[in-house]
């Protein structure tokens, strides 16, 4: 194999797809106008979500504990202290809404709003949750005050009420389970203060958690960060598999269409240089589209914590991120001699979109498991195709004091060397295969396809 031909047509077919403006729309100008727009559809989310409205119906208010003005601010001392402390505490309060302390919001859901109901009847109350008046119901058991008073064995019963398969109530359900979580727990260390013991008597041993210690935005850019780990490498994948089938249809078929595959063979050229010089301008394409999209990342960890400081410097690896550069490599050498191989049996572009479909079937699986969680490269894992280097990006991106695990890297790097000389190699097959590369001109019944003769 001569490496200047091979160099020659490379550069032929990489000048010939930058004079396409599609091809340098889909690698350079979709990305530009995709990122900001997951953003915007994320912050829209967001914004969608906050201002959304649950509303959850009480009834049976007043079989609750009523609320008593706060006296502990005023004359109060120890005694008043203890004895609010002693008092069982209201599910509402005076305006008939939730309590602050009840009704914590978290930054993703939205906030709850209380309707107070005039009939404890169930299907009356059925009926409400269908007529969507309600998204959730808390139904109140007579006597719940008085049964908390007595300080029996008798327990007053509380249920949640929503409609089946139905998101909003399934939300508010949820929220509402866990406002009675919280009133409940008060409820308990005010019987636990009437029996003489401490608030926390329940709780001989107290168990401090990583996540307890960390704020509430630290604990959205944590999590933040463990979804970009996952979502980043996938959608690299996605971007060059797309930088690398367009550019290697237009080489196969499209010469075809236009005339010019017939000229290609007849030149000094042998198929085997031919074949890697569009190899190579494939990959090109495939590489530059992973690069350009690691740059527009790399600009967004820089710009993210300027403009939320809660995320700091750890959002991502820099460094890591930049490290994908090499990881997307062989993935791009995959992908374009994959592509050839396919787009080779094409007689048109259009017909090399369709052949095209069962690569996307086979991409799509793999990166969807290499997101799956606790999901990590291993002795397993790092000689499964595709799926490896997505786990090796995942690694390398985030911010983990264990070591890094170099074992596995040849693994990987070996997997994918075997399933490119694979491909390569298939693609090289085609192209000898005059039957294949003019398809056009056979006549009669028996005609190639992706499947064989027809």
């Amino acid at each position: 194999m001569r490496w200047p031909v091979v160099r020659l047509i490379a550069a032929r077919e990489v000048r010939d797809q930058l004079r396409d403006r599609r091809t340098l729309f889909l690698i350079l100008g979709l990305p530009v106008l995709m990122y900001p727009l997951f953003v915007g559809v994320g912050v829209l989310f967001v914004t969608a979500v906050k201002e959304k409205r649950l509303v959850v119906g009480i009834a049976g208010a007043e079989h609750l504990p009523q609320p008593q003005p706060d006296l502990s601010a005023a004359l109060g001392g120890p005694g008043e202290v203890a004895r609010r402390a002693r008092v069982y505490p209201s599910l509402l309060d005076e305006n008939g809404a939730l309590p602050a302390r009840y009704n914590a919001e978290a930054l993703d859901s939205a906030p709850l709003v209380v309707k107070r109901l005039d009939t404890a009847d169930e299907g009356a109350l059925t009926k409400m949750l269908a007529a969507r008046e309600v998204d959730a119901i808390i139904l109140i058991e007579p006597g719940t005050a008085a049964k908390l008073e007595a300080d029996g064995d008798a327990r007053p019963v509380v249920r949640v009420l929503g409609r089946d398969g139905e998101e909003n109530s399934k939300l508010a359900v949820q929220r509402a389970t866990s406002v009675l979580a919280r009133w409940t727990a008060d409820v308990k260390a005010a019987r636990f203060a009437r029996a003489g013991k401490r608030p926390d008597f329940d709780r001989p041993v107290e168990v401090r958690d990583p996540q307890s210690e960390k704020s509430g935005d630290k604990k959205v850019a944590d999590e933040l960060r463990d979804m970009l780990v996952k979502v980043i490498p996938f959608l690299l994948v996605m971007w060059m598999l797309t930088g690398a089938i367009y550019p290697a249809i237009d080489m196969t078929a499209g010469e075809k269409e236009r005339g010019t595959m017939e000229t290609l063979l007849i030149s000094p050229a042998e198929r085997a240089e031919i074949v890697a010089g569009k190899f190579l301008a494939t990959t090109a394409f495939g590489f530059g589209t992973a690069l350009w999209n690691v740059f527009l990342m790399v600009i967004a960890v820089i710009v993210a914590p300027l403009l939320a400081p809660s995320f700091g410097g750890g959002l991502l690896s820099l460094p890591g991120l930049l490290a994908c550069v090499l990881a997307a490599v062989p993935l791009a050498m995959l992908f374009a001699a994959l592509a050839l191989a396919l787009g080779i049996f094409a007689r048109s572009t259009k017909e090399g979109n369709y052949y095209m479909v069962p690569l996307f079937f086979v991409v799509l699986p793999l990166a969807y498991w290499s997101m799956t969680p606790g999901m990590e490269l291993n002795g397993r894992t790092s000689w499964l195709p595709l799926a490896n280097a997505l786990l090796l990006q995942q690694r390398l991106m985030s911010v983990r004091p264990d070591p890094f695990p170099w074992q596995h890297v040849p693994a990987v790097f070996g997997s994918l060397a075997f399933c490119v000389a694979l491909a390569l190699w298939a693609a090289a097959h085609q192209f000898r295969r005059e039957g294949v590369l003019f398809r056009d001109a056979q006549g009669g019944a028996r005609k190639w396809s992706l499947f064989g003769r027809k």
